[in-house]
């Protein structure tokens, strides 16, 4: 279960109701984070939980910035063959590496 902390913190970030966050919600994904945004809410993220980013690949997680105005998940849905093919960051990842105090790599989820 994510610290009461965590869930203050992401849902200030991204103006989010924090009851309706859960374990499982992949920053990308399902909070629609990518790009310059994604880049800002990780370094915030490991200032505010002291939290060593050393061993994190951004690319991995994360892709590039949505073209221009469109929403990511237009091009998602329109055009697959630009989907960035990234592992999920859940909020429960974030709440492993808070608890290590430092980044803790997701496992392989089917």
């Amino acid at each position: 279960m994510i610290s009461d902390a965590l869930r203050a913190f992401v849902a200030e970030e991204l103006q989010i109701d924090p009851e309706k966050l859960k374990d499982d919600d992949r920053l990308q994904h399902d909070l629609g984070l990518d790009g310059a945004d994604a880049a800002a809410f990780i370094e915030k993220f490991a200032a505010r939980f002291e939290v060593d980013m050393t061993n994190f690949t951004f690319r991995d997680y994360f892709g590039r910035e949505s073209f221009g105005c469109l929403p990511l998940w237009i091009v998602w849905i329109f055009i697959g063959p630009l989907r960035p093919k990234v592992r999920p960051v859940t909020l429960g990842d974030l709440n492993k590496s808070v608890r290590a105090k430092k980044w803790k790599r997701p496992r392989a989820r089917d």
